[in-house]
């Protein structure tokens, strides 16, 4: 049973949800929108810096959603 980290497209809530298939849907805990999108954690994805540091972020925009590079989650769908 993993565990797996999720971001809203809608409000850009992250949390974390304990899921027994892979059918299930997730919903933000705080907006409860279906919208969200997995994340690579931590333990997951590693990159190659200094002691170690790993990222949870999949795009490569610094301060865009993790989906993508855009500087706000509205724009993710």
């Amino acid at each position: 049973m993993p565990i797996f980290e999720y971001e809203c497209c809608r409000c850009c809530e992250r949390f974390e949800r304990l899921v027994f298939g892979s059918d299930e849907a997730v919903t933000c805990p705080k907006c409860e929108s279906t919208e969200v999108q997995r994340l690579l954690s931590v333990f997951g994805f590693k990159s190659g810096g200094d002691k170690g540091a790993a990222s949870s972020r999949m795009g490569s925009g610094g301060s865009g959603c993790a989906g993508c590079t855009s500087g706000s989650c509205s724009s993710c769908h």
